[in-house]
């Protein structure tokens, strides 16, 4: 008996869009705050590639935004592949997405894959296996 739930792909187009647009609208402050609770703050500081889950609590405390341009760059994606899972599926899917190794990612888990590649490629890597797991 296959368990897999597909779901409609014009719902996973509209979670993807949607998505896309919170990131580019939403303060970085709030993107995190988001995350913490979604995802937690250990999620969020390992898939950013930080050390210390303090930096993610002050800039949700203090209204910030994270100072390197690189930092910022991964919690949008960050932000926007939560979003996504979570509209078609729920936090716990999303993270169990992040923490989990990937075949579209080599074995490698994307929170893993964004933390340590150059933040271009990590990203792009990322956002595609998000897609591919959404539609698949």
């Amino acid at each position: 008996m296959d368990s897999a739930v597909v779901h409609p792909s014009s719902a996973v187009a509209h979670a993807w869009e949607a998505a896309y647009k919170e990131s580019v609208l939403t303060p970085a402050w709030e993107q995190a705050r988001h995350l913490i609770g979604s995802v937690g703050v250990r999620y969020t500081t390992a898939a950013l590639g930080l050390r210390d889950a303090r930096t993610v609590r002050n800039w949700v405390e203090r209204r910030a935004e994270p100072r390197e341009h690189d930092v910022a760059s991964r919690l949008a994606v960050l932000f926007r592949v939560v979003k996504a899972i979570e509209s078609i599926y729920s936090p716990t899917v999303a993270a169990a997405f992040l923490r989990s190794s990937n075949p579209q990612l080599d074995d490698e888990a994307p929170l893993v894959v964004l933390a340590t590649q150059p933040v271009d490629e990590g990203e792009q890597a990322v956002l595609a296996a998000a897609r591919a797991f959404l539609e698949g």
